[in-house]
């Protein structure tokens, strides 16, 4: 049994070791290389602690010489398995791959080819020598074409990948000189010989070491070139004022970093911001680094994933300056942004500090207040102010510190010391952590502004005083025109009365005609006149559509009939309800279909028609055959007294009536427009919004408020009748509260449509109740109402007003003059049920106070 060596076991120890660290690496970081590289040691580790084992007890015969072949082999194969380490990494040439299998195949041949292996004193036979020289060919041949790979593959990588490749390959190449010297002297048992290639062997160990796992501070001294460079590029940076020079900059160090082929640099979007190198589009790169705005890629050399590993920390390094800087060139460029803004605003923008000291202005401050940036800067808020708002200053300067938002108008101070008018908004200037540090200042001059709202209001005055005399004059010459009209029309009539000749009742005509033609033209001017001066009050109440139109043709067919002019009567589909004033609509239809019939030809023909148009509107159309208009006179067809073609038809007239009928639709929420085409005719529609029928809305409203049938309470029935007088012209409405009435068995109704047949129905029925509609054909609800309180046999009857005029002074001013109630439209059902029921019960307290009920 061989003496044991110290020096072998150490070696055996590192080899075992490196199998380890190399197991390590390759179930840490995965990959075909470092599995081969794991593998290549495994094998060695495994042959050591077979031999160890086969040592201290050698098996014989045929077992023992086969165990100690495949210890050859394994110890053989070395060589081969560090190459197909290489080879995974980077591929060899085909001659290359061809030289390293054949030798690896002849060696292995030859080893189990062996005959029987000499033993421990036995003579050498012939055939060993030729065996080792195969060995010793096989080995130094590979395991130089594995350092000369190594080496060459070290040339551009960084330091410490490069002396790591370059041990890896002096460790392959100190192995193959032991191998050299165990086969060129097989027999010679020289200690010195022994010792040499023992410590060789552990040089050679060793060296893999420092290839695989370096200590950190040989890492650390290896890393002074590329941390060198890396301080160079944060200082080249610094300098940088453009993305692409950022680029331009860091990509070289980050090639020479990590031995790459190349690098290139994106933006967010994909844009490359630069490149350098090789960056083929063909193959995907070795490394991505996400940037804050973009990504850093690199190509690398087939090396980096094993010797290269440690310089990716760098690359990190480097990607956060490269973050640094582009941030650097956004804030850069924001800033620069920033500045042109405020130097291209027209308004002063002006900064200061907590102490109110100027820190900033912009060239339109300069503009504004008359002083260049270098007077203003350094100087105190408050020398912009006039003496008389310098607390204002000083408030401002205070609410601001307290993180307030202020915007007001102000006078400041001028260059040349006199006050101007600003319009000032000052904001918390804050940094990073949100703490206010001073206030910002934009500042406009409304000089201009403030006259002009000045003269504004004075015109606006003028116009209002204006009006206010026109309207007065208006009045006054309603009234002056109005007088005599009144002595003409009646002593006319009284004339019509009397016998006449012929010749002088057409005389009389005449006069009758002209009179009422004067008194139309009298009420639409004034009626014009209140529309523009906003004091038209219109009663807006649902109006049956049908009701009206069917009121206007009756009125309109003589004068049809009379033209020869075929007047045709409304669709069904009139049958709605808009929401609009009864007798204003009735008064725009009427002029409508007048001007259909008197503009017309003999023989034509007007239509009226009713449909739906968008959502919740009604459009009343009127179709005439006329001449039509022709289209370069259709902006004058709504102008007051333009008369278009009546030189030509002879039609009397002042233009008022579409210019009034227009505005009488606006003033409802509504349209008036026309459509004409030469030669063909003319169409004038009225659009309103759609109404719900006020029996519909009471019949809804009770549903939803009244409990099931089985539950409902039994109405409470009167003693004694109630007799109840409405005076109202819209049917809709005297439909709605005959059905509420019908709800108390004991009330009769009784219902006038005009206002005079009101008065003569209260007088001669005597009724406990009297309900009254202000908007009334012929008579005002209130003169109806004066009436009644004049009359001693109506003047007791309680009075309740129902109009969908609210407006609260009209309310004021009606119960001041003593009206029981005042209801508006829409109508709520259970006020007027409860009302009715009150009135029932004073009755029977008191009979004598109200009427008889008939």
């Amino acid at each position: 049994m061989p003496t044991p060596r110290p020096l072998e076991y150490v070696n055996d120890a590192l080899f075992v070791g490196l199998a380890g660290v190399c197991a390590f690496q390759w179930r840490r970081h995965g990959g075909k290389a470092a599995a081969w590289l794991a593998l290549t040691f495994g094998v060695l580790a495994g042959v050591v602690v077979a031999g160890l084992v086969m040592s201290a007890s050698t098996p014989g015969g045929a077992a023992g010489q086969l165990a100690t072949k495949l210890l050859l082999a394994a110890v053989f194969l070395f060589p081969y398995l560090l190459f197909r380490f290489t080879a995974a990494l980077d591929s060899p040439s085909r001659r290359t791959e061809l030289v390293a299998s054949g030798l690896a195949g002849v060696m292995l041949a030859s080893t189990f080819a062996l005959p029987r292996l000499p033993g421990p004193g036995e003579p050498s036979p012939r055939w060993l020598g030729a065996y080792l020289a195969v060995v010793v060919l096989q080995w130094t041949t590979t395991s130089l074409i594995v350092a000369v790979r190594l080496w060459r593959a070290g040339r551009g990588q960084p330091t410490a990948a490069r002396r790591r490749m370059r041990g890896l390959s002096m460790g392959a190449a100190g192995l193959s000189l032991v191998i050299l010297v165990a086969g060129a002297a097989p027999s010679v048992s020289s200690r010195l010989l022994t010792t040499a290639t023992d410590v060789v062997t552990m040089a050679s160990a060793l060296m893999f070491y420092l290839a695989f796992a370096p200590p950190a501070i040989l890492k650390n001294a290896w890393r002074q070139t590329e941390q060198a460079m890396l301080r160079s590029a944060m200082g080249e940076l610094k300098s940088v004022t453009r993305p692409a020079e950022v680029a331009d900059c860091l990509l070289p160090h980050v090639v020479n970093m990590v031995g790459g082929r190349g690098a290139s640099m994106l933006d967010e979007s994909g844009t490359s911001l630069g490149s350098y190198g090789q960056t083929p589009d063909d193959d995907e790169p070795s490394v991505r680094f996400s940037l804050s705005s973009g990504w850093l890629l690199v190509w690398g050399s087939p090396y980096t994933p094993v010797f290269g590993r440690q310089e990716l920390e760098l690359l990190r390094a480097l990607g956060s300056l490269a973050d640094l800087a582009l941030e650097r060139l956004r804030v850069a460029n924001r800033d620069a942004e920033l500045a042109a803004v405020v130097d291209a605003s027209g308004d002063a923008i002006v900064s200061t500090g907590l102490d109110g000291t100027i820190r900033s202005w912009n060239p339109a401050a300069a503009a504004i207040y008359g002083r260049p940036a270098d007077q203003a800067i350094g100087q105190p808020f408050s020398t912009l102010v006039p003496a008389d708002r310098s607390e204002q200053a000083a408030d401002l300067l205070r609410r601001v510190a307290q993180d307030e938002r202020v915007s007001l108008e102000t006078r400041h101070l001028g260059g040349d010391g006199q006050p101007f008018s600003v319009s000032l908004t000052a904001a918390p200037l804050r940094s990073g952590a949100g703490a206010v540090l001073g206030m910002s200042v934009v500042a406009r001059d409304v000089t201009e502004r403030k006259q002009a709202e000045k003269a504004l209001r004075e015109a606006k005055q003028e116009a209002d005083r204006a009006n206010t005399a026109k309207s007065e004059y208006l009045s006054r010459m309603s009234h002056e025109l109005r007088t005599p009209l009144n002595a003409i029309l009646g002593f006319a009539q009284l004339l019509e009365l009397e016998d006449l000749t012929d010749e002088q009742n057409e005389n009389l005509g005449y006069i009758l005609s002209a009179a009422r033609h004067l008194l139309a033209l009298i009420n639409e001017v004034l009626d014009i006149a209140a529309i523009e001066a906003g004091r038209l009050w219109l009663s807006l109440e649902p109006v049956p559509v049908a009701e009206v139109v069917a009121e206007t043709v009756s009125l309109i067919r003589p004068l049809a009939d009379q033209h020869q002019v075929l007047l045709v009567s409304p669709p069904q589909e009139c049958q709605v309800h808009v929401l609009g004033d009864r007798q204003r609509l009735k008064q725009i239809l009427l002029n409508l279909l007048s001007n259909a019939v008197k503009y017309n030809r003999q023989g034509g023909s007007v239509q009226l028609g009713c449909g739906p148009v968008g959502e919740g509107r009604q459009r009343i159309e009127v179709v005439d055959s006329g001449p039509g208009i022709a289209p370069e006179a259709m902006d004058q067809l709504f102008v007051p007294f333009e008369r278009l073609g009546s030189e030509q038809t002879g039609v009397e007239g002042a233009g008022l009536g579409l210019p009034l009928s227009r505005r009488l639709a606006e003033a409802m929420g509504g349209t008036l427009e026309v459509a004409s085409t030469l030669g063909q005719g003319s169409s004038f529609q009225v659009e309103l919004p759609l109404a719900e029928s006020p029996v519909e809305r009471a019949e809804r409203q009770q549903e939803l408020a009244e409990p099931a049938p089985a539950q409902a309470a039994p109405e409470p029935e009167p003693e004694s009748a109630l007799t109840v007088l409405y005076i109202e012209d819209n049917l809709s409405n005297l439909q709605l509260v005959e059905r509420v009435l019908n709800r108390r068995p004991g009330v009769r109704l009784i219902s006038a449509m005009r206002p005079q047949l009101g008065l003569e129905l209260a007088a001669e029925h005597d009724p406990d109740l009297i309900l009254l509609d202000l908007h009334l054909p012929d008579m005002p609800g209130q003169e109806v109402l004066r009436r009644l309180q004049a009359e001693p046999r109506t003047a007791q009857v309680p009075v309740v007003i129902l109009s969908a005029d609210a407006r609260p002074a009209l309310i004021t001013e009606l119960l001041g003059k003593g009206v029981r109630a005042f209801l508006t439209k829409p109508l709520d059902v259970k006020e007027l049920l409860e009302l009715l029921d009150s009135v029932a019960a004073e009755r029977r307290e008191h009979p004598s106070q109200l009427g008889a009920g008939g």
